[in-house]
């Protein structure tokens, strides 16, 4: 599971997080939802440890990371964590000199040691999985946003995570390519994956386990979808 205590995150005097907590359980799909600026987005780079917290806690499946007021994490405990905790960005970041199926094979190749022959089979299976197969050897520019999400998605399942953060994965696209990432953000509920999705897709947030409102840096309703969305 995952679980956030009282994270307290600023920048500069600027307050962003304000005493956060919150629960994930395996195999829950969780959403944030609220107006922008609300911390949604802060708090899932901090969960990943992309930002330092000033107070508090977060711990992702036996790994946590403290309260540092600025200073970085200890490196073995943000390792340990992003093998645990993947995320999905808004904006992709893919490597635009690497075709698809290099995108999908890089993690498990440099991060976790994979023989290549190994990451690539596995690379291709997963892009396979996102409808994506015939575009192995397509780089990024050659590909539509939702196709490069997709393979984002591939990329970070390459690694097994236990837990996948989205953050607004599908708030860069059109409508049409935005229900191609939705279907396959659907397919993975639906094999019992963990996720938290930072969204502002009502139809998403109301598929959800759980779902919590967030506003100015709290969160202000937690419980049923259909419940915080009526609020």
């Amino acid at each position: 599971m995952i679980r956030v205590t009282d994270l307290v995150k600023s920048h500069g005097t600027t307050p962003i997080l304000r005493g956060v907590g919150l629960t994930v359980n395996v195999g829950e799909v969780t959403v944030l939802v609220g107006p922008s600026g609300g911390g949604k987005s802060t708090l899932l780079r901090c969960i990943n440890g992309l930002e330092t917290i000033d107070a508090g806690t977060v711990t992702a499946f036996g790994h946590t990371l403290h309260g540092t007021r600025g200073q970085p994490h200890p490196t073995a405990a943000l390792l340990g964590l992003r093998r645990a905790v993947g995320m999905v960005f808004q904006q992709f970041h893919l490597f635009p000199h690497m075709s698809a199926l290099g995108n999908v094979m890089a993690g498990q190749v440099h991060a976790l040691g994979v023989p290549k022959a190994q990451a690539e089979a596995t690379a291709r299976e997963l892009l396979a999985r996102v409808g994506l197969a015939d575009k192995a050897n397509h780089t990024p520019a050659q590909l539509s946003g939702g196709q490069q999400q997709r393979v984002a998605i591939a990329r970070t399942l390459a690694v097994s995570p236990r837990a996948i953060l989205f953050d607004e994965p599908t708030s860069a696209l059109d409508p049409v390519m935005a229900r191609e990432v939705l279907a396959v953000i659907r397919d993975l509920a639906a094999r019992g994956q963990t996720m938290v999705v930072v969204t502002h897709d009502m139809d998403l947030a109301r598929e959800a386990t759980v779902a919590h409102k967030m506003v100015a840096g709290r969160i202000v309703s937690s419980g049923r979808p259909s419940d915080v969305l009526a609020e």
